[in-house]
């Protein structure tokens, strides 16, 4: 009896060890040996299985290639939580060149990872968007709004619903965000300037395109949008023009007047509701950070405690 539970047991083992090397097998078919289906081919394969790592002077290269153009390189240095150098890359904007609705473009990489680009206009347009992918948890501080299919994959936040509705009517600007989707964290479309946070150069430069098609439609009489004044960006320590492109103001190097909260931009005329915060100086909406501290305890910025504040 003991023999025959014995053998019993071991065909078991057997069985049970066989089925492991069978699984193994095809796991290590599927997450190593299909790598190197196309030898030939290292750059896509590096990509599809390898997070790119960006570098400044690649990316520079990148974008100069495709939008022939020549600037000068800048070092600055910024705190945001942590003080740290950046590098970015200024080109300025002739009115005969293809991008001439923008009068400058900052370009910077984030990290290795991230691309960073904010162009000002070089007239202003009347009607702001805030685009962001679906991940972001900043929906609760702004009123956002619906765009059928957009929706599913951004979350859309704007003061002129209706105006945009009817921008995303063109199917190419509509089928174009959502071809990207995957690669972009965030498109600021504001009436100064346009802002782009996304993962790689050739989603840049395709929105960069989209974005230009966008400012098109914003200044085609057949939307019937009226004018409207729009309120530059100033300083909040020496009220001088800002330039929206970049973090500090070049007058008095106090910093770019922007809630910490939602990411906003401040304009003198809401300084009434704006409160400065005591641990590192940074503004922020009153009604934002009222929401933000309860919900934790910390400045936004540098994660100072503020409960008793």
């Amino acid at each position: 009896m003991w023999d025959r539970d014995q053998t019993v047991l071991g065909v078991m083992l057997a069985i049970v060890f066989v089925i492991v090397l069978v699984l193994f097998a095809i796991f290590y078919h599927f997450r190593y040996r299909r790598r190197r289906k196309h030898p030939h081919n290292k750059d896509t394969v590096r990509k599809k299985f390898f997070k790119k790592s960006l570098s400044m002077k690649e990316t520079l290269s990148y974008f100069s290639n495709n939008w022939d153009l020549s600037g000068k390189l800048v070092e600055e240095v910024y705190t945001d939580r942590y003080e740290h150098t950046e590098e970015a890359y200024i080109f300025n904007i002739e009115e005969s060149h293809k991008l001439s609705s923008f009068s400058k473009i900052r370009l910077s990489v984030e990290d290795g990872r991230y691309i960073r680009i904010r162009a000002s206009w070089r007239e202003s347009i009347p009607y702001s968007i805030d685009i962001r992918a679906k991940r972001s948890n900043i929906e609760w501080y702004l009123l956002g709004i619906e765009i059928p299919v957009m929706s599913e994959v951004y979350r859309i936040f704007t003061k002129s619903p209706n105006i945009w509705k009817k921008i995303f009517k063109d199917n190419i600007i509509l089928d174009q965000f959502l071809d990207v989707h995957k690669s972009t964290v965030l498109i600021f479309i504001r009436e100064e300037y346009v802002e782009l946070l996304v993962l790689d150069e050739r989603v840049a430069i395709d929105l960069i395109l989209t974005v230009l098609r966008i400012e098109e439609a914003v200044r085609s009489p057949t939307l019937e949008i009226k004018a409207t004044k729009v309120e530059k960006l100033r300083c909040y320590n020496c009220r001088d023009l800002i330039d929206p492109t970049e973090e500090y103001c070049d007058k008095c190097n106090s910093p770019r007047p922007i809630c910490i909260v939602c990411h906003l931009d401040l304009r003198i005329s809401e300084m009434k509701e704006i409160v400065t915060l005591p641990c590192c100086g940074v503004y922020a909406h009153r009604s934002h950070l009222n929401k933000w501290l309860k919900i934790k305890s910390q400045c936004p910025n540098c994660l100072a405690d503020i409960s008793d504040w």
